[in-house]
């Protein structure tokens, strides 16, 4: 190739490049025009966070039975805040206190949605209480907290007579009184007819018996005239004569006595029936604390749970500070959850779920230590699993998968240090894994 004709082919290249470069140039300044200044973007305001409520450490060290007390005297007076951190600490320290639980659930929940929309209006008693009214128709007294919720009342304890309020459900039938039976009148006497000598009734009329011969008039009996005006007067004046009411003192004795006689259900009932009459009367409240300790005792011992509740519930309405019944009221509610998970434990074992109902056993001795059928039944399941471990461990260490085999002993010994079985192959199991090591260093 000549050299003209090189220089050409590069003066031919360098136009080329110089066109490409002003080409590209042109199409940038066109695309910066028509794009226009570029618009910086709006700051974005951060998403406002939730605000963690931070409970403070508590600064006494009362039990958790008696921070449920001292929470169920605030929630008495609408002290809400103190009372939600009392069951907090008291939960941090007893998660298993139910009674807090339920009196936290309480205070979080939307009353609407926990009672119900449909409600009626009651119409506050004498002697009432919103825990009284709560027993009486939410069938628990401890729920007082949310009604007060439900009636946005600030002050639960500040219920007046004649008050009305709103109580979720359907209002009950109520009871029919019977009429009073109408005293009998004494009849009138009989009068002798000055024509007949007969005695005739002083309602009928001579023409009347006249008109009717079918009716035989039959002769009355004469009686003596000092009987006959001394009776209707006596009569009379028993009816008339007012009987004196009972006294709370008179009450208190009949309730003894009913005591005495064994029937300790009976007396609770009377004075329960007249501790509405006389709220102000402290021995009738104190004998009736007494007596549903009792009763609540008996049946914690013939093991109705239930019942042995509902009347520590009935006790802390009587005295919110009374310390021994919340922690009896605790010591129930704890039984009551133990025996639930016992028979939930019973159902995995039944249907070969041993490693669930072993756990399942383990919570119903958090609730309830002294629990013997729990001990024996957690002992029994261990010893079934222990025995399917080993098994599977024997299967594998034979097959020389020494590690699987090692962990089911590992579950063994952590179930029962003292297994007879387990120590010993294990030890066999790392003895043998070390000389297959050695003859294979790379493995």
């Amino acid at each position: 190739m000549s050299k003209n004709a090189v220089k050409d082919v590069k003066r031919n290249t360098q136009d080329f490049a110089r066109i490409l470069i002003i080409t590209l140039f042109t199409l940038i300044i066109i695309g910066c025009e028509a794009l226009g200044p570029r618009k910086q973007p709006e700051p974005v305001e951060p998403e406002p966070q939730e605000e963690v409520q931070t409970i403070p450490q508590p600064t006494d060290s009362l039990t958790p039975s008696q921070r449920v007390r001292k929470a169920l005297q605030q929630l008495e007076h609408g002290d809400y805040e103190n009372a939600h951190n009392q069951l907090t600490w008291a939960l941090q320290e007893k998660p298993t206190l139910q009674i807090a639980t339920n009196l936290l659930q309480q205070m979080e929940a939307d009353p609407i949605e926990y009672l119900g929309l449909k409600s009626f209006f009651y119409d506050v008693e004498s002697g009432d209480s919103l825990s009284i009214i709560s027993k009486k128709f939410l069938n628990d007294p401890l729920k007082f907290v949310i009604l007060a919720r439900y009636n946005k009342l600030d002050n639960p304890s500040k219920l007046a007579p004649g008050q009305r309020i709103r109580v979720p459900g359907v209002m009950p039938d109520r009871k029919k009184t019977k009429p009073k039976p109408k005293k009998s009148q004494p009849k009138p006497e009989a009068v002798s007819d000055p024509v007949s000598d007969e005695p005739q009734s002083m309602t009928e009329s001579p023409e009347m018996a006249t008109s009717s011969p079918e009716i035989i008039m039959q002769p009355q009996e004469v009686v003596p005239a000092e009987t006959t005006d001394a009776q209707p007067e006596a009569l009379q004046e028993a009816a008339d004569e007012p009987t004196e009411p009972a006294t709370a003192q008179a009450i208190a004795d009949s309730a003894k006595g009913l005591r005495n006689d064994g029937g300790l259900d009976a007396a609770i009932y009377q004075l329960e029936s007249e501790s509405s009459n006389y709220p102000q009367s402290k021995e009738i409240q104190l004998l009736l604390a007494s007596y549903y300790n009792e009763y609540a005792d008996q049946q914690i011992n013939q093991g109705n749970l239930n019942d042995a509740r509902e009347t520590l519930e009935k006790l802390i309405i009587l005295d919110s500070s009374d310390e021994a019944a919340i922690n009896k009221l605790i010591l129930v509610e704890d039984k009551i959850e133990a025996q639930k998970l016992f028979q939930n434990a019973q159902d995995q074992q039944n249907a070969g779920k041993l490693e669930e109902a072993y756990q399942t056993y383990a919570q119903v001795l958090t609730y309830d230590p002294d629990n013997t059928a729990a001990k024996d039944a957690q002992l029994m399941t261990r010893d079934k699993l222990t025995d399917s471990y080993h098994r599977q461990a024997m299967q594998l260490f034979r097959k020389q998968e020494l590690d699987e085999a090692i962990g089911y002993w590992n579950k063994i010994i952590e179930l029962d240090p003292n297994h007879s079985l387990a120590p010993g192959y294990k030890a066999r199991a790392l003895e043998m894994k070390q000389q297959l090591q050695k003859i294979e260093p790379g493995s």
